[in-house]
């Protein structure tokens, strides 16, 4: 599966790109959701992973980029905001968003997500499972 990663922790998006490709997964990442549209216009994922708050972009805007260029991707909301600007987070599956992940979470958290999103369905072409 290709899944881009847009995130503006450094340090997180490497160890996520580390479980991803161990768990068969090609990946892209950038640090800013500016770069969306060029990355997307390159190459078509599968899921997207946004995080919620960058100084750049908000990965609302980054939400609506995807969903208005027609992707087909799925999209994942994560956040580590607290308070107040949670409750953003809670507005994402309204905005489009297919799922959403509060951080902290684990690898198995994030696998176990992205298998929920491609379940295996009879007669289709089946997922092979995130988690090995």
């Amino acid at each position: 599966m290709r899944i881009y990663l847009v995130d503006d922790d450094a340090a997180l998006r490497r160890a996520l790109r580390e479980v991803l490709e161990r768990a068969g997964h090609e990946v892209r990442d950038d640090a800013n959701g500016l770069a969306t549209r060029r990355t997307l216009g390159d190459w078509l994922p599968d899921l997207v992973i946004c995080d919620m708050l960058m100084p750049d972009a908000e990965g609302f805007e980054v939400l609506r980029t995807v969903r208005g260029g027609n992707s087909r991707a799925k999209f994942v909301m994560i956040s580590g905001a607290s308070g107040e600007l949670s409750g953003f987070l809670d507005r994402a599956p309204l905005l489009g968003a297919d799922a959403v992940l509060k951080k902290p979470f684990t690898p198995p958290d994030l696998l176990k997500l992205i298998d929920s999103l491609f379940p295996a369905t009879s007669g289709a072409e089946e997922h092979e499972p995130c988690m090995r």
